[in-house]
């Protein structure tokens, strides 16, 4: 992938299909009592999309209740599916990879592929680093501990020759939120930072400090060598946040997850709600991919689906 659609491009499918397939057996009121989403940090555009996906699943009666739950992002989330604390959850394709491989207790299924993760390594436009090896040494902020930046970043770095002594950055385990923070105040040289296209936090700062985005390009063919099907190469086109030029970076999908013991019927309504209610799903800041066809959803970066959702998919596209 070398460029990057209008918002709604990728939303080519039908969208006026008949809301009854969704609403079936829904008339005599909501199935769960909760139906809690573990999301992110407020703020970003995956916690607007939780949002949304909650105010959607008590308005077309899924459940009686339904929040978007503030987290540090996607391992958290998966431990809350764990622990039975949310029903769905939002986690980037790579950390759902690294979980399910760690055998975890009560590995999630996916309900499917949503939207499309870029990876930002931020500098100031007056730092001199001007590519990944530069940051040998410097004040790296990497992303809070086990969240999807944390994960990748680490893999960029292993792939970049940044992680033996006597290259490796000063790490800081920071939240995208406090990231922002120590980036301006110059506590931190450069920033690792993992959403959706536009990351508004970020539109903020480069309208107060002049930033510059590095190209990681030259670490993409070593990771999908070594982690198949999970990163594909993207492009944060100029003007994506001001003042700031193009760059070449990377992408992960983000996955709709759900624990196994979900019911397949629940499984199946949301994905229904997924196809046939996408344009009520868009974060209006949203200038990325959003993948809510069937086509799409389906292609969960070999993480396997819920019964329930290969269901409603075999109903809805053949």
């Amino acid at each position: 992938m070398t460029g990057i659609p209008s918002r709604r491009a990728v939303l080519g499918y039908a969208l006026a299909a008949p809301a009854a397939g969704l609403l079936a057996g829904c008339a005599a009121g909501p199935r769960h009592e909760r139906l809690d989403i573990a999301a992110g940090e407020s703020g970003g555009m995956y916690f607007e999309f939780a949002t949304l996906l909650s105010q959607a699943v008590v308005r077309y009666r899924l459940a009686e209740h339904s929040s978007a739950l503030q987290t540090e992002a996607s391992a958290q989330n998966l431990h809350l599916l764990a622990e039975r604390r949310a029903s769905l959850s939002l986690a980037l394709a790579d950390t759902v990879a690294h979980y399910r491989a760690g055998a975890n207790a009560g590995n999630p299924l996916a309900l499917g592929r949503v939207y499309q993760n870029y990876f930002h390594c931020i500098v100031r436009a007056d730092a001199p680093i001007r590519g990944l090896s530069d940051l040998a040494g410097r004040r790296l902020g990497t992303g809070a501990a086990g969240s999807g930046t944390w994960v990748t970043g680490q893999r960029i770095l292993e792939q970049a020759g940044l992680k033996s002594a006597g290259t490796s950055p000063r790490e800081s385990k920071l939240g995208y939120v406090a990231g922002i923070a120590a980036l301006e105040s110059g506590r931190i040289d450069a920033l690792f930072l993992f959403g959706g296209m536009p990351v508004g936090s970020v539109s903020e700062l480069a309208a107060r400090v002049e930033l510059r985005l590095l190209d990681l390009s030259a670490v993409l063919p070593g990771l999908r060598s070594r982690y198949p099907g999970l990163y594909d190469r993207v492009v944060i086109p100029a003007g994506t946040y001001p003042g700031v030029a193009q760059a070449q970076s990377l992408g992960v999908a983000n996955l709709l997850m759900a624990p196994a013991s979900l019911p397949e019927k629940t499984a199946g309504q949301v994905v229904r709600l997924l196809v046939e209610r996408a344009q009520e799903l868009i974060p209006h800041s949203s200038a990325g991919i959003q993948y809510l066809t069937p086509q799409t959803l389906v292609s969960t970066a070999g993480q396997p689906l819920h019964p329930g959702a290969r269901q409603a998919y075999r109903q809805l596209h053949g």
